[in-house]
């Protein structure tokens, strides 16, 4: 039996966040992480912003590319131009990432186990204890704390008895070489019900020919993604070449509830992500520290009672819960659009002056700010929420700026 102050099951970004933190404050820790080696396989789509880099404490030269804007299509394949001179997002090496962010928790000494995949955990004897499968043999764990950064199937979320998230998205991805198509500054979105349905797809340049391809479904489409945009855009995807395939998922929307008695979850395994685009490393990190914060108050003061480790929910809710919550509400009616509601929508973009409101205001780690400055600005986008509620609620504030009308 190996004993712990805190077990951290997962060990991607923010269970190597978490890990280092509470390490570095005395404690005894270690990460469970079922793979064979960190940042492999890459389920990722590795675009971030500047701050989540400083966030993380990683430095830009990870990064594969610069992306100072994009090309939208819509389902007819019309296309839209979005973004200006400055760098809005870092196409990032993810498994350089994800080593780089267990390399500084294994520097707070901070003990790592590979290709361990914990099958049980239980409560006993007044701490918390663990089974997991290594090298074909079981191997025994117990700890006062564990923290599950586990992904959507969280093991550690099941033990906790917490309520899934909103929504669980299907996604998959392909890095590919498109050698007529020269690397860009620019991300590709494609929308429409063809090759993304109920989300979108994306082709990110990652340096020279090389390209990273996904798409999302909430709900069944007509086929495979990747396939249907080869042959609807032959001038980007031609004469593809597909070097690797993962595939994975995503849950949207936070759990309403990420701590209980003896543990608390963390970004997949919480719902962390932005249900606008499934990116989740910004949120996970900020909640990251604030989850290490609480670990590191309850061992202090010996209590890991589900009364003081809500004090996690608290300070995450506190801080991003209000741009998590407006992200889920939006992604909950553009779900629901059809074809034709998304081309109207984005025919707004042509109305004057509404492209410099998106380059101003666009924000890929806090979507809200430019959704309530278009829906001020341009009143007609509120058709496409279908008169819901939940977003006419979480936007009835003044933390968003007010912007003047552009147009007539």
């Amino acid at each position: 039996m190996q004993r712990y102050d805190v077990l951290i099951v997962g060990g991607g970004p923010a269970g190597a966040a978490v890990a280092r933190d509470v390490a570095a404050a005395g404690f005894s820790v270690a990460i469970l992480e079922r793979d064979q080696a960190v940042g492999r396989p890459v389920q990722c789509s590795g675009l971030v912003t500047e701050r989540t880099l400083v966030t993380a404490s990683i430095l830009p030269d990870v990064a594969h590319n610069e992306l100072r804007g994009a090309s939208i299509f819509s389902p007819s394949g019309s296309r839209y131009e979005i973004g200006g001179d400055r760098v809005h997002a870092y196409v990032m090496d993810r498994g350089d990432f994800d080593r780089r962010m267990m390399k500084h928790a294994l520097e707070s000494n901070v003990e790592l186990h590979v290709d361990t995949r914990v099958v049980r955990i239980w409560y006993e004897s007044d701490e918390v204890r663990l089974i997991a499968e290594h090298g074909g043999k079981e191997v025994s764990f117990a700890t006062k704390l564990v923290i599950g950064a586990d992904g959507p199937r969280s093991i550690v979320a099941d033990f906790l008895e917490l309520p899934p998230p909103v929504e669980i998205l299907r996604a998959r991805g392909a890095d590919v070489r498109l050698p007529n198509r020269p690397s860009i500054d620019r991300v590709l979105i494609f929308l429409g019900e063809r090759y993304a349905a109920g989300f979108f797809a994306w082709a990110i340049p990652l340096g020279e020919d090389r390209y990273r391809v996904g798409w999302g479904t909430s709900r069944p489409g007509p086929g495979n993604g990747l396939e249907h945009l080869a042959a609807d855009y032959p001038h980007i995807f031609d004469g593809m070449e597909i070097l690797s395939q993962t595939g994975g998922l995503i849950p949207l929307g936070p759990r309403p509830r990420t701590s209980g008695i003896y543990g608390m979850v963390v970004g997949d395994a919480a719902g962390q992500a932005k249900a606008t685009s499934g990116g989740g490393l910004y949120t996970a990190l900020t909640c990251a520290k604030h989850c290490a914060t609480v670990a590191i108050d309850a061992l202090t003061n010996h209590d890991t009672s589900a009364t003081r480790l809500a004090n996690y929910d608290a300070k995450w809710r506190s801080h991003i819960g209000k741009e998590l919550a407006r992200a889920t509400a939006l992604r909950q009616s553009f779900r629901e659009l059809s074809d034709p509601e998304i081309e109207w929508g984005l025919r707004m973009l042509r109305i004057p002056g509404m492209t410099h409101l998106v380059n101003r205001y666009g924000d890929i780690d806090y979507p809200s700010i430019l959704a309530k400055a278009a829906l001020r600005t341009a009143p007609p986008l509120w058709r496409l929420t279908h008169g819901r509620r939940s977003v006419m609620t979480v936007f009835d504030d003044d933390d968003v700026p007010m912007v003047h009308p552009v147009g007539d």
